[in-house]
C-alpha cells in the first residue's frame, strides 16, 4: 500500500497486520556532471520499492522520497526522520538508498547498489529488480524478527 488517502484509510483500519514504513532516501544532485547519475539512482530505488511493495503488500506502507541534497548533514536529517516516525504506529522503519554514504550513518539503512534501468526494455528491467528485490527480502526479514 503506498501513502495516499485511499489506503490511508485502510492502513488505520488494520495497523495490526501493516507494522512497516518503506522510505526511499534520495539524493537530489543538480549538478551537470552528477545529475544524470542522481536521477538514475532516484529510478532505480523508487522502481525497487515499487517492487518491494508488491511483494509485501498488506504488510508495508510506501512512502514518498525524503529527498535531499549532496551536502546536506545526513546523520542529522536521519535523526530527525527517525523521531518523526517514532511518533507513528509503525514498529518498523526501512529506509532504502542507492547512496553508500548513508551506511556510515546508520547500519538499519538498507543500501542497494543500482543500476540505470533507462536503456533496459520492460522484461530486463523487471528481471533485474526481482533480482535485486529477492537479496533485501532477507533482509527486510531480519528487521521484522528483531
Amino acid at each position: 500500500m503506498y501513502f495516499t488517502g485511499k489506503d490511508s484509510a485502510q492502513f488505520l483500519q488494520q495497523t495490526e497486520y501493516i507494522d512497516t514504513a518503506l522510505v526511499p532516501l534520495l539524493s537530489i544532485d543538480l549538478t551537470k556532471e552528477t545529475l544524470q547519475n542522481a536521477a538514475s539512482q532516484s529510478d532505480y530505488v523508487l522502481s525497487l520499492t515499487n517492487v518491494l511493495e508488491n511483494q509485501f503488500k498488506g504488510r508495508i506502507v510506501s512512502f514518498p522520497s525524503f529527498s535531499y541534497v549532496e551536502g546536506q548533514p545526513k546523520e542529522q536529517l536521519f535523526n530527525e526522520w527517525k523521531s518523526a516516525f517514532a511518533a507513528s504506529p509503525f514498529r518498523h522503519v526501512i529506509f532504502l538508498t542507492g547512496d553508500a554514504a548513508w551506511t556510515q550513518v546508520d547500519s538499519s539503512i538498507l543500501w542497494t547498489p543500482t543500476i540505470p534501468l533507462d536503456s533496459m526494455d520492460s522484461k530486463m528491467k523487471t528481471k533485474i529488480l526481482d533480482d535485486q528485490a529477492r537479496q533485501i527480502i532477507p533482509r527486510i526479514a531480519e528487521i521484522w524478527n528483531t
